[in-house]
């Protein structure tokens, strides 16, 4: 992800939403996600569809994809995809079907989309914004595909792995699916790389070591060269997407530690830290002294000739 808004608000979403939220052969969808308690809110979008906050989850989804950061994070994986008319593609974890739509304008008539979701709420929302792309929708799980063996030329899996427990099943399973010669790519996050700079330094550091301990894979997108080269893919190339701020109102749109709003029963911030922190962002705001960086990986690889 690559931040740099300025002044960028939610569009679909207010405030109070999200912090409710946190207080859950053609184109189809899947999400697969995390691990904290079963009834922790931090982990609602591990179980969209147990949770009665799916309309805020999705409005925060759709606010997210219109960002421009996002959209330049994207398009990285779209140069290394190198998709073209004709190729069957399959994106997994595929939220509210955007990228999906994208990518089936890419591959045309002759090409074959599918976009799965762990959420059948996700999917039936994705099918009804299809417009006729002609995108296939399921719901499955990233780490327990429903297709044989090299059934798509491309598969891509956007901020998914972060989720799991076993990260390596679902790319394993991503890499099963995809034809020799066929391109895996994955965007993911790297949460330990999120640097904020306050004038309390020791301030950001308890912050983000209390966000860092939320996620099950908080260094995903460090790991992604490697796990890719393990998982046997070839020619793997890695980049970088640098997302910044300069407003920790801009950076609250995506990162709820950031966000005021969210009541302190989210836990979120540790309540020993919450009033000194936001007090911080305040200070900063006011001075236009804010920043903030954290890193979005891409990572793609080749499957061989000799996996078939």
């Amino acid at each position: 992800m690559s931040r740099s808004l300025g002044t960028v608000r939610r569009a679909s979403m207010g405030r109070d939403g999200l912090g409710r939220l946190l207080a859950g052969r053609r184109h189809r969808c899947h999400d697969s996600r995390v691990t904290i308690t079963p009834d922790d809110p931090r982990r609602v979008f591990a179980h969209i569809d147990r949770s009665d906050l799916a309309p805020e989850i999705m409005a925060y989804l759709e606010t997210v994809a219109t960002l421009p950061e996002i959209r330049a994070w994207r398009a990285v994986a779209d140069d290394l995809m190198a998709v073209v008319p004709g190729l069957r593609v399959l994106d997994a974890g595929c939220g509210l079907g955007d990228a999906a739509r994208d990518l089936a304008a890419v591959v045309g008539p002759h090409g074959d989309v599918t976009a799965i979701d762990l959420s059948a709420q996700m999917v039936e929302t994705a099918r009804s914004r299809d417009a006729g792309a002609g995108i296939t929708y399921e719901v499955a799980d990233v780490t327990d595909l429903p297709y044989a063996s090299g059934s798509f030329d491309r598969t891509r899996c956007e901020r998914v792995l972060q989720h799991l427990t076993d990260p390596d099943a679902g790319l394993a399973e991503l890499v099963r699916v995809t034809a020799p010669d066929g391109i895996v790519c994955v965007l993911d996050s790297d949460w330990r790389s999120v640097a904020v700079d306050v004038d309390e330094r020791g301030l950001s550091d308890a912050v983000l070591a209390a966000m860092n301990a939320i996620s099950p894979q908080p260094d995903l997108g460090r790991t992604l060269r490697r796990r890719l080269v393990q998982s046997g893919l070839v020619d793997v190339e890695v980049r970088v997407h640098p997302i910044t701020y300069t407003s920790p109102v801009a950076a609250a749109a995506v990162y709820p530690f950031a966000d005021e709003k969210i009541p302190p029963q989210a836990g979120l911030v540790p309540p020993e830290h919450r009033d000194r922190w936001f007090a911080a962002l305040r200070r900063a705001e006011a001075e236009g002294t804010f920043w903030m960086a954290t890193l979005g990986y891409v990572a793609c690889g080749t499957v061989p000739e000799t996996a078939a």
